[in-house]
């Protein structure tokens, strides 16, 4: 079974998943306020897939994951930039597409626990500096298309494997 950790303590999350209270529509993540620009660890081992900014998430970060015998995305958004601090307004501060957020690259290789980013308020869609982090079957899953709850699976991954007869740890 696959490793996966929450990236900050459980009482920092702000927003949980199909959240609807003062949105237009269901919240499409799981936020995570720790103060600004905190490392922020990686909820499992994977392969950085891509690193990108969005008008609506700002800069971010897409990882694959493994779990229940398929491939997973996990995407890191709002993150804080190396060049211009937690409030960068994307690729108009960075003409030469360098030191965006973090210096890890496409095809890079993280472990569990490993420093990915740092939680910024990159993007029209931030309201104060947090972590959206969410999961999907598809890369573009972190912009748009079908997600899962990322909190909710994280737990499930996280529980120890049962005994199918006594239902105890194995």
């Amino acid at each position: 079974m696959a490793l996966w950790k929450h990236p900050f303590d459980k009482k920092t999350i702000t927003s949980v998943f199909g959240a609807t209270a003062r949105r237009t529509s269901p919240h499409r993540g799981t936020d995570y306020a720790p103060k600004a620009n905190s490392l922020i660890p990686a909820i499992t081992t994977g392969t950085v897939k891509v690193t990108a900014w969005s008008d609506c998430l700002g800069w971010y970060m897409v990882q694959t994951a493994w779990a229940e015998g398929k491939t997973w995305y996990i995407g890191y958004c709002h993150l804080s930039c190396n060049k211009h601090g937690v409030n960068c307004k994307g690729p108009k501060q960075h003409p030469d597409g360098s030191d965006n957020f973090v210096r890890l690259k496409v095809g890079d290789r993280v472990e569990i626990g490993q420093p990915v980013g740092r939680v910024g308020n990159t993007g029209d869609c931030s309201r104060g500096s947090h972590l959206h982090s969410t999961l999907g079957r598809r890369i573009k899953s972190v912009t748009g298309g079908k997600v899962y709850d990322l909190a909710a699976f994280i737990d499930k991954q996280a529980e120890p494997e049962r005994c199918p007869t006594c239902k105890k740890p194995l």
